[in-house]
């Protein structure tokens, strides 16, 4: 018999050249180049948008009017996705099927979107399946995904007979669904190859002594089926094991276009698979490197069957020196074999799988894209405790041009009773950004949004989870998801089941750019950057191994942050110079802490025994912060009630740097203002708020220094967020302190036209030669009404309605009003007298108070701009004037109560596949309303300055 024994990969990679540059490569960024694209961030720094190709249904000139309106939206670009719908998410199957996917009409609708994104200087990514994992029907049994079946035969020893031993049934799959393989006229899988042929002693299931399991696969003779093998006394239950087709497919692919996934552990298939898709593209589009084309996805791995591949065998002797054929009973039986020895074969086996998968897919599939001008991205081995998870996941994603995580919005359905459980299992950031920093990428994208939570999020909602992706490392946002919505399918049109619908047909896109010029702000600084941690913590030597969110399982303490390495790069790269640890390119850390998650390789502790006998400062699975503190080591952020746990603390920061330049990016974790004397460990650097969401820059005129650090007033709006930046620039004459009747600081903001006091009541500032009395008591004026309302035609609201007073759309006893989705246009008058000798030191707000959910203002019918998350506010000094005064305010909300509304009245303004939110089980007529229009109370407030 002959048994397959060639080995693939293992090892042979060890670096590939990427299409990018690493983060150590970039060139030095200077202060006026951080500043200007901080302003208009490019291309490359904002978000992207998975574009979802329902069914495969595509509208060829919607697809060039959809990315016009991506790129006027402020995106950056597109991951095409193709994808079919669970049987709820369309149950009056209103998507026809399209083509089958890379078809020939299908390949042209693809060629267009791409030649299309590039007259638009769009980025394009392409999803590897109709859904995922990679496979399609062009994948034959050999490229397949495998398992492995056996059979039992029990026979007599010292008996001379040749024994035949039966062909394994294909049991069926997980959910006991017969498999979908092909089978020849033989009856057996048209695909299938030997593995061994194991004897151990009959009735044996438990503490199984591997010398008495025997591999008699010499004695086997796969062609007539018989073993000739002269068994010792004694019965024996002789096992043979074939390993075939799992028959897996794709996870939710369109109609025209199942079939089976590839084997991912098998290099032969991986390039199959990535030239099948090549092959198909280039004769329309060229030279890839030239085009809009810019990657190529593999979307997370999300197998369920047990895995095999005709090469592991050899390639587990190569890892481990030993043969796996004795121990292949405990893939199936682990309790038969004593718990030690199971437990180290399933380590081995583990590793070996994820060694396998690592090289031969998602290595090979970077070197094959790298080679024709593109790059791979890939969720690799994800996300998160949800799946089966083959790998080691740092190195996996560290094996590819960009790693992708993902993070879910309001998931409750997989909140268990641990209380970390809901965002251990949902929330793959931290992760991500340890691989993307130690293996150099520069980019730490992120499968962003995704919910079940149909159109009922605004741009402020979704705004806090991408904070807190923010303040754990992610530099590039990939929106979940933009549905490709054909010209029939009206409004809100087209949806997949999971994600927020953030397409041209939902009510506030065309108001969505500041949202996206915001992310892309911060992303952008991100990405110029490198972060700052005091802590390296290795997590040891698992498969899976995975990060769970930042300080959650693991934390050094409040006010500090940590970086996660492996074992690969702990090996090859870390070193310690003057007492620090380092990974050249990556950071300088002050200490190591060995974790608890994994097992420690003996060669890992003999390293790290050299290193700290080279002064490196070791800290072995016991807390970080007393060495920390033994080497006074200040807090890098802090404030007074801080906490470690971001959930738990009312402000989260993270630090970046590059050259002499540091950004600390700040975050309110709460729906209320904030405001706390923060230190930051600063030396002789001027602080400057950099405004994410305005673009604008502005010097800090309140801050002192003290023992190595600055201390300054760091002032938020409910979930407000903003980066304290530190340079080298010119230090301008400042204040030391401001203070007033309560502990913490008044609200404040710094801005170009300088420290505005926001709260009423009387202040000092202090500087060295004395203090000032801030006196701002001056009255907020409410425009009291009436207020004009205007609705667009067709929606099933009146065309015009006056509000005495203002109040949510959902409170109107007019129907067509409380059932709204769209804008709604409010006008009012009113009458404005400055106050008595107004200072040059004042300025003069409009503050609308509350609205939902995105709001644009015109005053005198010059516009002021569009707010969307609190607080919702504009300075009018230079536009309001003394008399009468004409105010406009567009609101939009979501098509949440419009869809709510038609279920409950029978009418049909809306037209969706989705008839049930929140992941198909509410309907719509069941779901409450959502506060809409403009709420107030709308203020003209004057304001206190100091430069």
């Amino acid at each position: 018999m002959k048994f397959t024994s060639c080995l693939l990969g293992i090892g042979l990679f060890v670096s590939l050249v990427s299409c990018n540059k690493t983060a150590s490569e970039t060139e030095a960024i200077s202060y006026s180049t951080l500043k200007e694209g901080f302003k208009n961030p490019p291309i490359q720094a904002r978000p992207k948008v998975y574009w979802w190709w329902l069914n495969g249904y595509v509208d060829t000139l919607r697809l060039k009017e959809e990315l016009l309106a991506i790129k006027n939206a402020g995106l950056g670009g597109v991951d095409l996705f193709e994808i079919g719908l669970p049987p709820a998410s369309d149950p009056n199957q209103i998507i026809p099927a399209g083509p089958a996917f890379m078809s020939e009409e299908s390949v042209k609708n693809i060629q267009l979107a791409i030649r299309e994104a590039g007259k638009l200087d769009l980025e394009v990514g392409l999803n590897l399946a109709s859904s995922w994992n990679a496979g399609g029907s062009w994948v034959q049994p050999q490229h397949a995904a495998k398992t492995i079946y056996f059979s039992k035969t029990t026979v007599k020893g010292t008996n001379e007979q040749a024994v035949k031993l039966p062909f394994p049934p294909i049991t069926p799959d997980k959910k006991g669904n017969p498999r979908p393989i092909p089978y020849g006229t033989d009856g057996k899988p048209a695909y299938h190859e030997e593995v061994a042929v194991i004897a151990l002693p009959a009735g044996q299931t438990s503490q199984l002594d591997t010398t008495k399991v025997i591999n008699v696969s010499a004695y086997f003779d796969a062609k007539t089926e018989q073993l000739n093998w002269k068994a010792p006394a004694g019965s024996w239950d002789v096992y043979r094991y074939v390993c075939s087709n799992s028959g897996e497919q794709l996870i939710r692919p369109t109609p025209n276009s199942v079939g089976p996934i590839i084997d991912h552990f098998d290099s032969t298939a991986t390039r199959m698979h990535v030239m099948y898709f090549i092959d198909r593209l280039k004769p329309g589009i060229g030279d890839f490197s030239k085009s809009a084309l810019k990657n190529l996805y593999l979307a997370s791995y999300e197998a369920k069957e047990f895995t095999w591949t005709p090469t592991l065998p050899a390639a587990f002797r190569n890892l481990h020196g030993y043969d796996l054929y004795k121990f292949l009973p405990a893939i199936y039986n682990k309790e038969w074999y004593q718990p030690e020895v199971a437990n180290n074969f399933q380590f081995d086996f583990n590793k070996t799988l994820s060694e396998l998968m690592i090289n031969n897919h998602y290595r090979k599939a970077k070197e094959i894209c790298n080679s024709h001008g593109l790059q791979i991205i890939s969720e690799s081995g994800g996300p998160g405790h949800l799946h089966h998870i083959p790998v080691e996941s740092l190195k996996a994603l560290g094996a590819l041009d960009v790693p992708r995580g993902e993070y879910w919005y309001n998931r409750e359905f997989f909140m268990e009773n641990d209380k970390d459980s809901l965002v251990d299992k949902i929330w793959l950031v931290k992760e991500i950004a340890a691989a993307s920093h130690i293996y150099k990428r520069g980019i730490v994208e992120e499968e962003s949004f995704t919910s079940y939570w149909d159109w009922q999020e605004g741009p402020s909602d979704l705004k806090v989870i991408a904070d807190r992706a923010f303040c754990e490392g992610m530099n590039r946002l990939v929106i979940h998801g933009f549905p490709h919505n054909p010209a029939e399918m009206g409004h809100p049109g087209i949806a997949y089941f999971a994600g927020t619908h953030y397409n041209d047909r939902t009510t506030y896109w065309p108001k969505v750019k500041p949202f996206n010029d915001y992310l892309g702000r911060i992303s952008y600084i991100l990405q110029k950057t490198a972060f700052v941690a005091d802590v390296l913590h290795y997590y040891g030597d698992n498969v899976p191994n995975l990060i769970p969110p930042k300080n959650t399982w693991f934390s050094v303490g409040p006010g500090y942050d940590y970086e996660v390495v492996n074992t690969e790069i702990l090996m090859r790269d870390l070193t310690v110079e003057n007492g620090e640890w380092v990974l050249p390119g990556v950071g300088r850390y002050k200490v190591l802490s060995i974790g608890t998650e994994g097992r420690i390789p003996a060669d890992v502790r003999a390293k790290l025994k050299k290193l700290a006998e080279q002064g490196g400062r070791l800290v072995d699975q016991k807390p970080a912060l007393p060495a920390l503190t033994e080497l006074k080591i200040l807090p890098d952020f802090s404030y007074a009630d801080q906490k470690a746990d971001q959930r738990e603390t009312p402000l989260d920061h993270i630090h970046y740097r590059t050259g002499e330049v540091d950004f600390y990016l700040i975050r309110n974790t709460t729906n209320q203002w904030v405001s706390r004397n923060c230190f930051f460990r600063q030396a002789d650097r001027t602080p400057e708020i950099w405004n994410p969401l305005s673009g604008e820059t502005a010097p800090v005129s309140v801050y002192k220094q003290a023992d190595g650090r600055i201390q300054l007033p760091v002032s938020l709006p409910p979930y407000g967020t903003y980066f304290v930046v530190f340079s080298k620039e010119p230090i301008l004459v400042h204040y030391n302190e401001v203070t007033g009747s309560e502990p913490n600081p008044p609200h404040l903001a710094f801005t170009p036209n300088g420290l505005a006091f926001l709260q009423t009541g009387a202040f000092e500032v202090k500087k060295e030669s004395g203090f000032e009395q801030i006196d701002n008591n001056q009255p907020a004026v409410t425009l009291t009404g009436p207020w004009q309302l205007r609705f667009p035609k067709g929606w099933g609201a009146p065309e015009s309605a006056t509000f005495p007073k203002l109040i949510s759309w959902t409170e109107s006893d007019q129907k067509g009003i409380r059932y709204f989705s769209g804008t709604g246009t409010y006008q009012t008058s009113f009458s404005y007298k400055p106050a008595i000798n107004l200072a040059q030191n004042q300025r003069i707000y409009l503050d609308l108070g509350r609205l939902s959910k995105v709001g644009e203002v015109w005053l005198n019918d010059k516009p002021l701009g569009i707010v969307w998350t609190p607080p919702y506010r504009f300075d009018i000094t230079e536009v309001v004037k003394t008399g009468e005064n004409k105010l406009k305010v567009e609101v939009a909300n979501t098509w949440s109560n419009r869809l709510t509304g038609d279920a409950l009245t029978g009418e049909k303004f809306t037209k969706t596949n989705i008839t049930k939110a929140n992941k198909n089980l509410v309907p719509w007529g069941e779901l409450p309303l959502i506060e809409s229009g403009l709420l107030g109370p709308v203020t003209i407030q004057t304001v206190k300055t100091i430069r």
